[in-house]
């Protein structure tokens, strides 16, 4: 007996003169699914969007409270890792979690994955120190990444496609929802309470969530109703010939050239200076990693080889999903910018309480969510084309963050910044609900999980990306600013705690906040220009039958994609 499983599910079958190829493998499969219905549909539903729900509560969440934490564990000038740790392993691990669910199934994958969430944030809330905290928070993102990417895989995985923009909605709007929430329970609980509540509470919410999955996912999903599928055994999932699948050298380049590249934007101009030894150092080190991630994945794409890459080399020739994946990462950039410096903002210049912070962003998440759930709705009703509805949510992203850059040096908190909240969100959440349903219309069906959790993986190194350079361009600036206005053991406690604003003189305090006030345009200038380079991007999916969601054209397009792939697909060499 062979486990035939090259880029599709584990498959146990009979020895045979001739092995079929996994494109034949995956579409038999894919072609006998029994989709779920009834009350199994509706509670897997619930559950993959509290899911959703609660790690993504876990991102913005740290908004209104970061300020908390870093004051009473004395680390201002680490703020960055709290948010950054998360999210480089959050980064690197989506894609490898959606292999590691073809290996091992989608129900222990996913079980596994919420289960470390759930443990480490137990453990964020027990720390009593910034080092410590960062430990725990880099474990936290490595089950928050497989969260996010398997829910959004089973969600593929149990319904047909015509139903895809209605499954998107629902997640797209959980997504949102937890960034809407996020930010005021952060607030509420840093305010009245510890902070130590805003992970906590993820522990009882994690068990709730498990138990749900547990009851609601069918064994084998999604081969559960496939008389033909054999499921594999304990011992068959961890025999040798089960973990050479896993791609265990892309994986280690992909988050070895991820942790270097967001180490020096993070770092550089505080830690050590851009031109030192040391910066120098990391970011070579990163480029190799990153060319030595592109061969890898290029060569173990070929039929020959066992391990199944984490970003198969097809990807790169295909313009609509790279076009797809790049859009996915300018989009995080400026996302997860705006929800984790925009209440700082607010309460470092402006002088509101947390609670008061994740309240003036509710305008910019609310957006997120209605839009979301909107675009998905044209899309399905109106039968609006994706690339239209990218075109407008990129230009109102571009419209909101342009106008944050003029908000001016007064302390006194601005009407107009919730307008602008209300463009660059209602724009933010129009990208982020139509990108859900573009992976099954762009890619072959084998590539669907990994498809799925490359979406995933580019919006979050990008969110990490951007939170990396805010924090260094935030941290510079300071350090030029103040420098002739402090002495330097003063900006070390400005840095570490902004409570320390309030005990400085009032002259010397309002040069102090007008720096800090000026670090947070600068950040949306940035920023501004990334959301340029988005709308530029868009073009990369302009063809003359534009991609559709809905009705007889997605099934040709999605037809299209997997019967010219085949085509190209070797048959390997037969096997006895």
């Amino acid at each position: 007996m062979t486990i035939n499983a090259k880029d599709g599910p584990l498959v146990a079958e009979e020895s045979s003169p001739k092995r079929p190829s996994p494109a034949v493998v995956q579409d038999t499969l894919a072609n006998s699914t029994i989709y779920l219905t009834g009350w199994q549909l509706q509670l897997l539903s619930l559950s993959l969007s509290l899911c959703m729900l609660l790690v993504n509560i876990e991102v913005s969440i740290i908004g209104t409270s970061l300020v908390s934490i870093t004051d009473d564990l004395h680390g201002f000038n680490q703020n960055g890792w709290v948010v950054t740790g998360y999210l480089i392993t959050y980064t690197g691990m989506i894609i490898i979690w959606s292999k590691l669910s073809d290996v091992f199934g989608r129900k222990p994958a996913i079980l596994a994955t919420l289960s470390i969430f759930t443990v480490f944030s137990g453990g964020c809330g027990a720390t009593q120190t910034m080092t410590q905290l960062i430990i725990c928070r880099v474990f936290q993102g490595i089950g928050a990444a497989g969260c996010f990417s398997l829910a959004l895989t089973v969600a593929y995985e149990m319904v047909p496609k015509e139903k895809y923009p209605a499954q998107a909605a629902q997640l797209a709007a959980s997504t949102a929802l937890g960034s809407l929430v996020g930010p005021l329970i952060g607030g509420a609980i840093s305010q009245d309470t510890t902070w130590r509540w805003v992970f906590l509470l993820n522990v009882p919410a994690g068990v709730v969530i498990l138990i749900l999955l547990f009851i609601s996912i069918p064994r084998n999903f999604p081969n559960h109703g496939n008389t033909s599928y054999m499921a594999p055994t304990l011992r068959q999932k961890f025999s040798s010939s089960s973990l050479a699948r896993l791609d265990v050298f892309g994986a280690t380049f992909l988050l070895g050239a991820t942790l270097l590249l967001v180490t020096v934007l993070l770092e550089a101009g505080t830690s050590f200076s851009w031109n030192s030894a040391t910066s120098i150092s990391l970011l070579v080190v990163s480029a190799v990693l990153w060319v030595l991630f592109v061969v890898t994945e290029c060569i173990v794409t070929g039929e020959k080889w066992r391990p199944e890459p984490v970003f198969p080399w097809r990807f790169f020739f295909s313009r609509a999903w790279m076009g797809t994946l790049m859009i996915s990462l300018f989009s995080g950039i400026p996302y997860n910018t705006v929800v984790i410096t925009i209440p700082q903002r607010f309460q470092a210049v402006y002088g509101t309480t947390p609670l008061g912070a994740g309240v003036r962003l509710i305008p910019f998440n609310f957006l997120i969510s209605f839009a979301s759930v909107f675009v998905n709705i044209l899309a399905a009703k109106a039968r609006i084309k994706p690339i239209y509805l990218l075109l407008v949510g990129s230009a109102l992203q571009l419209i909101g963050l342009a106008l944050f850059t003029t908000i001016t040096n007064d302390t006194t908190i601005p009407a107009a910044i919730y307008g602008y909240e209300i463009i660059s969100g209602f724009g933010v959440g129009m990208v982020i609900g139509i990108c859900l349903v573009i992976p099954p219309h762009v890619v072959e069906t084998r590539d669907l999980a990994v498809a799925s959790g490359a979406l995933l993986q580019f919006r979050m190194l990008g969110g990490a990306l951007g939170l990396a350079i805010a924090s260094n361009v935030l941290n510079n600036r300071l350090n030029s600013a103040l420098a002739g206005l402090v002495s330097a053991e003063e900006l070390s406690v400005l840095l570490r705690s902004t409570a320390s604003i309030h005990l400085l003189p009032p002259r010397l305090q309002a040069q102090v906040l007008a720096a800090f006030s000026d670090g947070y345009n600068l950040q949306m200038k940035i920023m501004t220009g990334f959301a340029g380079a988005q709308l530029l991007t868009v073009g990369t999916l302009w063809r003359k039958n534009q991609i559709s969601v809905v009705g007889d054209e997605a099934k040709a397009s999605t037809q299209s994609v997997d019967l010219e792939k085949k085509s190209s697909v070797k048959e390997p060499p037969p096997t006895m």
